[in-house]
């Protein structure tokens, strides 16, 4: 008997009782020893099996360098916030801007220096925006919709130095490795290949960009201050603090710069010497150690900060304490990915990949694939309140259904990541909704009232885009 059909188990229970309770760890681990138990049907089996599984996930040393790039990435924008950049910046570009059309072009004129993160974005950005936007007596839930807006949707369509990257090539990785056949498909290649059918964001942005123009929803009158702070999810919260040495504006330019050029430079450097690289300087990148680049040039940036900080008598004992803190506020993400990343390895092997081939690949057209992909992935980002969470649940799954119902991965891997990140700026409970709220001190219910008719618009379209794209692509998307 085929037995095949329990490979979904895991992840069904998972994705149904994280969108039920809201809390996605337990809900993680639930389906990890469901799917545990399952392998090895005795009492201390499925525990054994799921720690053993864990433990490898945690061994690989590609997810290694994932974790531990995320962890001090982290630490390092705990670190420009407490250096007082971020205030040096909003007290000197204040002086330049003198109307509520500048405020908003300011706002967009940071992404340079604010894109490596999405969070950092929304904190860094807001910082120095929120007092151009009251001296312009802008209401805050504009404020908060186009400071979101301009967050999730533009750093993951930045291929280098941002934290998407990493956690968006380790997701690939593991769905490339769960679909067999296709292990000698690069992650990073493609990742590159899904930029353009990350519809959402391109979608989005443009009709963010238009608003500051053309309001299709008028904000409300009433600016109300929001009574009690909504805690950001995932432990990306950024909240701010006395800077620890005197505001510069070198301490937001060193850090930035270095992590953007030393990434280029690692990037370039460890793929110049891999087999197939070629001769321009995108075939080389392409075929680099992303993992290894970004691991590397974080350090070197680290090093590089530390030492301006320490000229300024920044004391080594409290860096060092404020760089662990700032890491620890990812502790959750890096255990939910731990956790997912297990789960998939588990379902796999209750032949999860094999299922798909057999029940779902053969019946679902090609054509369909990446458009219900990202309807599933706006949705369970919506309930679940993380894209990141539900990138890792639903990426495995994507790459094998695109391969067993003969789609392109690309476009299936953007799907994903672009459906999250609908979720990421329009659901009541995601982490990225509630910072940007709080970082301009706007309404919650407001802003997301304000927000909903445009980024809606923009999910209808961007359906209407994998549809059309999933029709005429065929065998060109692949």
């Amino acid at each position: 008997m085929d037995n095949t059909w329990l490979s979904i188990l895991p992840a069904t229970i998972t994705i149904a009782v994280a969108i039920w309770s809201k809390k996605v760890l337990p809900s993680l681990l639930l389906g990890l020893l469901v799917g545990s138990y399952l392998l090895n049907p005795s009492v201390i089996g499925g525990l054994e099996t799921a720690i053993a599984n864990a433990v490898s996930i945690i061994s690989d040393k590609g997810n290694l360098q994932v974790l531990l790039f995320l962890y001090l990435f982290s630490g390092l924008i705990a670190l420009v916030r407490k250096a007082g950049g971020i205030t040096a910046f909003s007290t000197w570009v204040g002086k330049f801007v003198k109307s509520e059309k500048g405020v908003f072009f300011t706002l967009w004129a940071l992404i340079p220096v604010t894109f490596i993160d999405c969070a950092f974005r929304i904190i860094g950005a807001g910082s120095i925006i929120r007092p151009l936007a009251d001296k312009h007596k802008i209401a805050k839930e504009r404020l908060a919709f186009m400071l979101n807006n301009t967050a999730s949707p533009i750093v993951e369509m930045i291929p280098i130095a941002t934290t998407f990257v990493g956690f968006n090539i380790a997701n690939i990785s593991q769905g490339l490795k769960a679909a067999g056949g296709v292990k000698e498909q690069s992650a990073y290649s493609i990742l590159l290949h899904s930029i353009p059918f990350q519809f959402f964001s391109i979608v989005v942005l443009f009709i963010t960009f238009f608003s500051i123009f053309l309001q299709w929803k008028k904000p409300s009158a009433e600016k109300q201050k929001q009574a009690a702070k909504t805690e950001a999810s995932k432990g990306m919260d950024m909240e701010d603090d006395k800077p620890e040495i005197k505001p510069r504006m070198i301490n937001l330019a060193t850090p930035m710069l270095a992590v953007i050029f030393s990434s280029f430079f690692f990037f370039w450097y460890f793929g110049k010497s891999k087999d197939g690289a070629g001769g321009t300087i995108s075939s080389v990148i392409a075929a680099t150690d992303p993992n290894k680049a970004m691991l590397v040039a974080l350090f070197v940036s680290m090093f590089i900060t530390g030492l301006v900080y320490c000229l300024q008598k920044y004391p080594v004992k409290t860096m060092t304490a404020d760089l662990i803190s700032g890491g620890n506020r990812l502790m959750e993400i890096l255990a939910i990915l731990v956790l997912a990343w297990s789960l998939g390895a588990v379902s796999q092997e209750l032949k999860l990949s094999d299922f798909i081939q057999q029940q779902i690949g053969n019946s679902l057209p090609g054509w369909s694939i990446p458009v219900s992909l990202f309807i599933t992935a706006s949705a369970v980002t919506y309930f679940l309140g993380s894209g990141w969470a539900a990138s890792a649940l639903i990426m495995p799954f994507a790459i094998s259904l695109a391969v067993s119902g003969g789609s392109g991965i690309p476009i299936c891997v953007a799907a994903v990541i672009t459906g999250g990140t609908f979720g990421d700026v329009t659901s009541p409970v995601a982490g990225m909704t509630n910072m940007s709220s709080n970082a301009v001190d706007a309404d919650q219910v407001k802003y997301l009232k304000y927000a909903n008719p445009y980024n809606f618009t923009a999910l209808v379209l961007t359906a209407i885009l994998f549809l059309v794209f999933g029709i005429i692509g065929g065998q060109s998307l692949k």
